[in-house]
């Protein structure tokens, strides 16, 4: 937690700095409403994914998009894929504070979502 809670928390800060410098606009609202700050946080951890390859093994055999995943097989996803998924969140790669809540997968999910979440 300590090691790996610090690296990517300082990654976090110094990616969300620089995406709201890109992103004049949005640092203009955040600055005009800081009752934004929330949901600008979520964005922001969507869209940078710091954490992006998590590492699993089914438990059970599967069929994900047309391809059989055995019990035992290893895993990989990518969290900036799912974080961005056309299907799931309209114009992903806008940065939107406005955005209808929705999960993104920055910590992971459910029984192995990340331990430093609230850093």
């Amino acid at each position: 937690l300590l090691i790996a809670g610090h690296e990517t928390t300082a990654n976090m800060i110094s990616l969300g700095t620089y995406t709201l410098l890109r992103h004049p606009d949005r640092l203009a609202e955040l600055r005009a409403d800081p009752g934004l700050a929330p949901a600008a946080v979520e964005e922001l951890l969507r869209m940078l994914s710091i954490a992006d390859g998590m590492l699993r093994v089914a438990t059970e055999d599967i069929e994900a998009g047309g391809t059989v995943i055995r019990a035992g097989d290893g895993v990989i996803f990518g969290t900036s894929v799912i974080n961005r998924d056309e299907t799931v969140y309209t114009d992903p790669d806008a940065l939107d504070w406005h955005r209808p809540a929705r999960h993104h997968v920055a910590f992971g999910f459910g029984i192995h979502q990340c331990l430093g979440q609230n850093l």
